[in-house]
């Protein structure tokens, strides 16, 4: 069952201008306008789409009469393909508008008399996307309406779905603070770039007010919301867990079914049911009590709503459920699904979902478009001082990666609704939304677009360039990405030249306090870096001047801020532009003061003062070494002397891995040089078949930083190392520091068959075997350890028999949980 097609209905729309034409450099001019209608609900949206966004960009109001007058002046005509007026019967014709839902075709007709703009819509929806494309076309200023003479169109999208997943809840970084005329405004602007879907989540019909800044309950937004898509033609989604599964009574599961059929009754129109197989931290185990309890519930929900759709996914699948599910849709075809959801944590790629799908089950895309760590497609290489800062769901424009995402795959799906949790995602949601129209866009003009169309054609190109210095910001080393100050220098300009009303734009604050903020970032590593180096060199004097001493300067040198005046300055105006962003969109930035829901959630004004070097894990180490208690510096064995400056060294050179060694810090993408990838994150960039960098949030223990993220290999993808250059005579020793969210058990294997250690679990919680997708130990500790909250380095013996032909080939091979995650490796040589 696909997306429901609207019938077309007679109607026709003109609006012509009320004083004589005039043309500037081959525009029309059109900035006095009568609109004239006669038509049904969608079209009558489309008039107001399209005369509302024109006056809040250029301050005129374009009336409209009942009646057609003559044709001295210019004119705008809306019509559906088959309904053109019979004058311009011939030209509408010579439009082509493709036979397909939501086509349209736009063309400048001249006869010798005033020229008329022609909007023609293959369906009512089609008018929708035509005055979308006009407002995209028309050149726009205070008092000025013009648009280029020859402008002429004909399209039609290349999928079928075009949406996003906008939840009302309070887990949203702002969405649950708006009203339905907030979210009006926000499907608008994106269905002007061609958006025709929007989701939003499952709620019980008896809940209140979702947290402190909900203005009404679900249930009202949901009406609100079927109104919107009613007025627009749009398609109504709902998000939901699928039914079935281990554990559940069938009367359990009959409550759940009756639970459901109350929410959907409760939203007046309802297009779409996605149903998820797994998302985030759980998956079902038996899809085949998921497929039966989703069935019958389908049968009941279409007694709701007859035309509804209904989706599934194998979201988390194991090979083997994946097995399952592939063979029940080949072998029963049922026909009460839909179609099929392809989304964060599927264990296989597009390419082979599309070919294990029977064709008549369309798949449709849920890509996580908004986080950048910890997400189904991370931020590649990004630097640890931006992942602990911006965190996971900070204002993130992301043209060229997303566009590349998009366009990967594109071809083995019908179309997206892609998850989002705010707006920081929004330059991303408007890349997506035009490449599912037309894949082949160039990326470049689609943020002159949205440049031109929310901060005006006088600074577009500006504003455009800004955009995709953003998201260079993300590129390499930040303290070596002097970019960052040409990115803030770029949008400080914008700044002081901006008038109020740029000023009081969302999406401008959003990309001021980025810029901004990332400026901030740089300038306290660049210092932060300085105080550390600083203290290293004062640690080395130890030999020299005692322990206690230079341990005494290097605290009192990690003690220095790493905050100045400039960037005191710089804080101030970020906290200025966090508060505007709550004022204008409702954006909680942190979670005292905008009441976040947590810090994960948008929360970067709680990172502001985040540590940027090792200063904590130094301390906690000195105090340690004067106690004498066990920390990760000290050695196993212990020599003669004073342990204490083996301990200081091992600081010191913690990334020294001794002579003719090698050392690895695989959470960071410049020092991984050993980390074998059989591709790039460019080629796959949800890191199915190669490993990504994984980021933790937070870091409350006082770690070192290079224990705060891990490459990580998903599912059963393997972690290798390859080093050459050995020397064929020596003997060496890996030395590991497993970490990583996941809590993975793993096994370690050199050369394919010298198993260097058997399946080993988490350095942190000191378990051997986990299990399943929610990362829970199945088995007990094998012994109490006070020590266990202790993260260690562990060492294992390398046969030489794996090393004498100077190569060596190190693996990991996850056992259970989600993945394998290593922290850092070095390869010792032996004296």
């Amino acid at each position: 069952m696909l997306a429901k097609r609207i019938n077309p209905t007679f109607l026709a729309i003109f609006v012509w201008a009320a004083t004589d034409v005039h043309t500037t450099a081959g525009f029309i001019d059109l900035s006095n306008a009568v609109v004239v209608e006669s038509g049904n609900r969608v079209i009558n949206t489309a008039r107001r789409l399209l005369t509302e966004e024109i006056e809040n960009r250029t301050g005129i109001h374009l009336p409209h009469a009942q009646t057609l007058d003559d044709r001295t002046r210019p004119t705008i005509l809306l019509c559906l393909a088959n309904q053109a007026p019979p004058r311009l019967h011939e030209f509408v014709t010579a439009l082509k508008v493709p036979m397909a839902a939501d086509a349209f075709a736009i063309g400048v007709h001249t006869d010798g008399k005033a020229p008329i703009v022609v909007l023609v819509g293959r369906d009512p929806r089609g008018l929708i996307f035509s005055s979308g494309r006009l407002l995209l076309q028309l050149k726009m200023k205070t008092g000025q309406l013009e648009l280029p003479a020859d402008y002429r169109i004909a399209t039609t999208p290349r999928y079928p779905y075009r949406g996003h997943q906008i939840a009302y809840r309070s887990l949203s970084h702002c969405y649950d603070a708006w009203t339905p005329a907030t979210y009006e405004q926000y499907m608008r602007e994106l269905a002007v770039f061609g958006a025709n879907s929007f989701e939003t989540t499952s709620y019980s019909v008896n809940a209140g007010r979702d947290g402190p800044h909900a203005k009404m309950t679900n249930v009202q937004m949901s009406v609100a919301w079927s109104r919107i898509c009613a007025d627009y033609a749009l398609e109504f989604w709902l998000f939901s867990d699928a039914l079935g599964g281990e554990g559940r009574s069938p009367a359990e599961l009959q409550a759940s079914i009756d639970a459901r059929l109350n929410t959907i009754r409760a939203i007046p129109k309802l297009d779409h049911l996605y149903l998820t197989g797994g998302d985030g931290g759980s998956s079902h185990r038996r899809p085949d009590q998921m497929l039966e309890w989703t069935g019958r519930f389908a049968q009941e929900a279409r007694k709701v709503h007859p035309e509804l759709g209904i989706w599934v996914s194998n979201q988390g699948f194991a090979p083997e459920l994946n097995n399952w599910f592939f063979d029940y849709l080949q072998q029963r075809q049922p026909e009460w699904i839909t179609g099929v959801v392809y989304g964060p944590w599927t264990r296989i790629l597009l390419d082979e979902q599309r070919a294990r799908v029977p064709r008549q089950y369309p798949i449709r895309r849920y890509p996580d478009i908004g986080h950048t760590v910890r997400a189904q497609y991370p931020v590649p290489g990004w630097d640890r001082a931006l992942a602990q800062t911006l965190g996971r769901e900070p204002f993130a424009p992301r043209p060229i990666g997303h566009a590349r995402i998009h366009n990967l795959f594109d071809e083995y799906a019908d179309g997206f609704v892609t998850y989002s949790d705010g707006v920081g995602d929004d330059v991303n949601k408007f890349v997506w939304t035009a490449l599912g129209w037309d894949p082949n866009r160039d990326v470049n003009d689609i943020l002159l677009d949205y440049a031109r169309f929310f901060f005006g054609w006088d600074i577009a190109e500006q504003v455009r360039n800004g955009l995709f210095m953003l998201e260079n910001n993300f590129v390499g080393s930040l303290a070596e990405n002097d970019g960052v100050e040409q990115t803030f220098s770029a949008w400080r300009t914008l700044e002081e030249n901006a008038d109020n009303t740029l000023l009081a734009n969302w999406r401008f604050q959003m990309c001021l306090l980025r810029a901004y903020y990332d400026h901030y970032t740089r300038l306290r590593l660049l210092r932060a870096n300085d105080i550390e180096n600083r203290a290293y060199t004062a640690l080395q004097a130890a030999p020299e001047v005692g322990v206690e001493e230079a341990i005494a300067t290097a605290r009192a040198i990690l003690n220095e801020s790493d905050q100045n005046h400039q960037t005191d300055r710089l804080k101030e105006r970020i906290i200025e532009l966090g508060a505007a962003v709550f004022r204008t969109i409702g954006a909680q930035l942190d979670v005292d003061t905008y009441q976040a829901k947590g810090v994960e959630r948008g929360a970067v004004l709680n990172f502001l003062d985040n540590p940027l070097n090792n200063r904590d894990w130094l301390i906690n180490e000195f105090d340690a070494i004067l106690a004498g208690t066990v920390t990760a510096s000290m050695p196993q064995n212990p020599s003669h002397g004073d342990v204490r400056l083996t301990r200081i060294a091992r600081v010191v050179n913690w990334e020294n891995p001794g002579t003719d060694g090698f050392y690895d810090d695989l959470g960071c993408a410049w020092k991984q040089p050993h980390l074998s990838k059989p591709k790039s994150l460019w080629d796959d960039p949800a890191g199915i078949t190669t490993p990504r960098e994984g980021h933790t949030g937070g870091n409350a223990r006082g770690y070192r930083l290079s224990w705060l993220d891990a490459s990580e290999a998903l599912s059963a993808t393997p972690l290798t190392l390859h080093y050459d250059g050995l020397d064929r005579d020596a003997t060496y020793r890996v030395r590991v520091t497993y970490l990583g969210r996941y809590h993975a058990t793993v096994r370690l294997v050199a050369d394919g068959h010298h198993e260097i250690h058997a399946a080993y679990g988490h350095t942190l919680r000191g378990v051997r075997y986990t299990t399943g997708y929610r990362d829970k130990a199945a088995v007990s500790p094998l012994e109490a350890d006070t020590s266990s909250s202790m993260v260690t380095p562990l060492e294992f013996v390398i046969p030489h028999e794996a090393t004498q032909d100077g190569e060596l080939t190190l693996t990991w091979q996850r056992v259970t949980g989600r993945g394998t995650q290593v922290a850092e490796v070095w390869l010792l040589k032996q004296n």
